[in-house]
């Protein structure tokens, strides 16, 4: 296919020859031509000449074009499909950006959801970290922790345990004034009483806990630290073994329990200081984290509960001795009663035998006064052994009693 310039500029170059070639030949027909007109002939027959060449040129340049047309042509059509696999390629990668946009805008508004938690927990966590610093605040941290202990293992407050209760007020009124008041006392069968004081030591640990433990130029610090947070706890041992809570109640196990609100507090003064645990119980200190009150607690329950059961059976067995001498009671009067009446049956018999041997006799002979009523005299009639015989217990339980 011939493209549309190359085609105007082969028709003008034609135009234009035809147009020189007809001005020569009538320019040949007229026969009076100047030499002049000749030489104008011979460079316009030059012309000709190179207009002719330029256009085979272009003749073949369009040739060329029509075959590179083709050329191109054929490679679009082989193409057509990779275009139109690209074009979905583009439709998709499309896609996926709008995709990855959204993706992104909903990950930037989760980091920035991310980032207040993290603010709010960070300040939540010096809110924290300030109250634990307080002494006040972890003391009523402990008596919250205790409470809740106790009210996990099942016991009643003012039944089973009484919370800031002074420790005199068990004391029965005896021995001196006492103005010690444990955190809470437990209240054990038999009349004892068990006291509980809560501590929390943190300062030492929580200095040791901001060290990392994998950092091994600040081990000895982070050890140091652990060492005075057992030197605290056996202080509060000590501290506990000067008030005596156990002379207040004699009758009583003579041990005091100190109650640690988190377990690390204890594991760590422990792990710092192995003997701790046996300087606490070798003067009458146990050490009880959440985990082991609660345990001792449950033992306390469990302990309740077998002594309410033997005081039931105590109560079933005395009820049953009861019930057996007041049986037995009924059947000392049953047997009286039986007695009575074998005794009756006796005297009935012998007023009947009276009758008959006696007054019948002196009464058969006033008859014929009173000839209307001949059965009148026979008398009563006897009262008959077999049914008046008195049956007596024969059951083991009942004739072989006391009294």
């Amino acid at each position: 296919m011939i493209s549309t310039p190359l085609f105007v500029v082969f028709v003008a170059l034609a135009a234009a020859l035809g147009a020189a070639l007809g001005w020569l030949a009538a320019s040949a027909r007229a026969g009076n031509a100047t030499a002049e007109c000749a030489e104008e002939v011979a460079a316009l027959r030059a012309r000709v000449a190179q207009a002719d060449a330029r256009a085979e040129r272009l003749l073949e340049e369009n040739e060329g074009l029509i075959q590179r047309s083709r050329d191109d042509a054929n490679i679009l059509q082989a193409l057509s499909p990779i275009t139109q696999q690209l074009d979905r390629v583009s439709a998709h990668v499309r896609s996926l950006e709008t995709t990855a946009a959204t993706q992104h805008s909903e990950m930037v508004t989760h980091m920035r959801r991310e980032a207040q938690i993290g603010a709010e927990l960070s300040s939540a966590t010096a809110s924290l970290n300030a109250a634990l610093r307080s002494t006040t605040a972890r003391g009523q941290w402990g008596e919250v922790q205790l409470r809740r202990i106790v009210e996990a293992a099942g016991m009643l407050e003012h039944v089973d345990v009484d919370i800031q209760v002074a420790s005199k007020r068990f004391a029965g009124g005896k021995g001196k004034d006492s103005t010690l008041r444990p955190d809470a006392i437990i209240h054990l069968p038999g009349d004892g009483h068990l006291a509980i004081d809560s501590k929390a030591p943190m300062d030492s640990y929580l200095l040791a806990m901001e060290i990392p433990a994998d950092d091994p130029a600040a081990a000895p610090e982070r050890a140091e630290l652990l060492q005075k947070h057992a030197k605290a706890l056996r202080a509060h041992v000590g501290e506990l073994i000067k008030r005596n809570y156990p002379g207040d109640f004699p009758e009583s196990p003579q041990v005091t329990i100190l109650f640690l609100p988190s377990e690390a507090l204890l594991a760590e003064a422990t792990q710092a200081d192995p003997t701790l645990l046996e300087y606490a119980l070798g003067r009458g200190v146990v050490l009880a984290s959440p985990s082991s009150l609660l345990a001792i607690l449950r033992t306390v329950a469990s302990v309740w509960t077998s002594a309410a059961a033997s005081a039931e059976a105590r109560d079933i067995v005395e009820l049953g001795r009861t019930l057996v001498e007041r049986i037995s009671v009924v059947v000392s009067h049953l047997e009286r009663l039986g007695k009575s009446i074998g005794q009756s049956v006796n005297h009935y018999n012998a007023a009947v035998s009276s009758i008959e041997s006696r007054l019948l006799v002196s009464a058969r002979s006033l008859s014929s006064l009173q000839p209307s009523a001949p059965h009148a005299l026979d008398g009563p009639p006897p009262v008959r052994d077999a049914s008046a015989q008195v049956v007596e217990f024969r059951s083991p339980e009942l004739s072989h009693r006391e009294g």
